[in-house]
């Protein structure tokens, strides 16, 4: 190779290097931007969550809200009812902890102790639980009957 031929692969390589160098620019410039897109798009989303978190999470209470006493009182599975209770309130944890996650990444600080709280931990205790809604039951219906008796039976 000769001196000539050098110069000219250093001139080649100079003008690929500096061709790949404005391609990763680009490229620096093109992901930089799709992450600030990003970052605007999860705050909208965040904004938008912390805006309606509050009324999913009482949707679901009320869903997971018929206890099992009136599971058995309308002839329905209260086991079913308690395993319900129990599904939605895992929801509504889920629920407080993207509240607070929205909450962290919209602000850049942790919400206060009282915001989107967890729900605390209970013991399931189905026996014991089914047990008092059995009973709630049965006095809910010895009431109705005694209600239906009075007015059937008694002169007022």
């Amino acid at each position: 190779m000769t001196a000539i031929d050098i110069e000219k692969a250093r001139k080649a390589a100079e003008a690929a290097a500096a061709k790949l160098a404005e391609a990763e620019a680009a490229e620096a410039t093109r992901q930089a931007e799709k992450a600030a897109e990003r970052v605007e798009a999860q705050r909208e989303k965040d904004a938008e969550f912390l805006s309606q978190w509050e009324v999913l999470d009482a949707e679901l209470q009320e869903v997971g809200s018929k206890s099992a006493a009136d599971a058995i009182y309308e002839g329905t599975d209260p086991i079913a009812a308690v395993a319900h209770f129990w599904v939605e309130r895992a929801k509504r944890n889920a629920i407080r902890s993207h509240a607070q996650s929205a909450y962290y990444r919209l602000h850049g600080q942790h919400p206060d102790d009282t915001f989107a709280r967890a729900l605390p931990e209970r013991d399931m205790r189905i026996a014991d639980r089914l047990e008092e809604a059995i009973y709630k039951a049965a006095m809910r219906h010895g009431a109705d009957l005694a209600e239906k008796l009075q007015a059937e039976w008694v002169v007022e």
